[in-house]
């Protein structure tokens, strides 16, 4: 159900102003990493073995750029707040992340060769898939899908569910075509590590909804889900 505005009024003020400061000091550290990272090996950058050098001109693309699922849902807009349109849908499961992208905003560690690692099934209707896999999206990209995004109702996501009436698959979670009846996972490591916590997974999972076209404070569209989010390494 969409949010009134005087709760979503209330929920910006309680988290809005501390996770714009969070996302400025986070933006800060990337410009400082690009600096430093692309002067190191690899191994001294935060990168992982078999990681591309930091200093790899790939690390600043987008990886949708160029393909079906670029800004597809600006593309392709809800219209109607009655009947919203429910096609095309996109189902995201993130496989993996560097270590950097599992530290705490603003801190050292983040390199530009952090990557997170992701696959992306794309529904144009019920019978009308196309898969993308193994997709990475790196920090120096992260950066530039971030300028001017306001991260702050983000953590809205995790509440956010399948419209009224229609089916879903329930706690069980696929790539499609149904979606889950929640947006995202609903154990709370998830939600604390990936949108709602001091970590900058945050802003990784938020650039690429950016470069999905996808508008988190749109609370009639629900075409997008999270499959799946890797934990932290323990």
């Amino acid at each position: 159900m969409p949010l009134r505005p005087a709760i979503r009024a209330a929920l910006f003020l309680a988290v809005g102003i501390s996770t714009t400061a969070s996302a400025q000091s986070f933006l800060e550290r990337l410009r400082a990493a690009a600096a430093a990272a692309a002067s190191q090996p690899a191994s001294q950058a935060g990168a992982q073995p078999g990681a591309p050098a930091a200093n790899d001109p790939t690390l600043a693309a987008n990886p949708l750029a160029g393909t079906e699922l670029d800004k597809i849902f600006q593309k392709k807009p809800i219209t109607n707040s009655n009947q919203p349109e429910r096609w095309p849908r996109v189902a995201v499961t993130v496989k993996s992340a560097s270590t950097g992208v599992f530290g705490i905003q603003g801190q050292r560690g983040l390199g530009n060769a952090d990557c997170m690692v992701f696959d992306a099934k794309l529904w144009r209707s019920a019978k009308d898939s196309k898969s993308f896999e193994n997709l990475r999206l790196c920090t120096p990209a992260v950066e530039t899908l971030s300028k001017g995004v306001a991260y702050r109702t983000l953590e809205l996501f995790p509440r956010y569910s399948v419209p009224r009436g229609e089916n879903s698959t329930a706690n069980q979670r696929t790539d499609g075509p149904n979606q889950p009846f929640y947006l995202f996972p609903q154990d709370i490591k998830s939600q604390q590590q990936w949108v709602m916590g001091p970590w900058n997974n945050k802003f990784f999972l938020g650039a690429l909804f950016v470069a999905l076209g996808y508008d988190w404070d749109n609370d009639f569209d629900r075409r997008l889900w999270v499959v799946s989010v890797p934990p932290a390494a323990s």
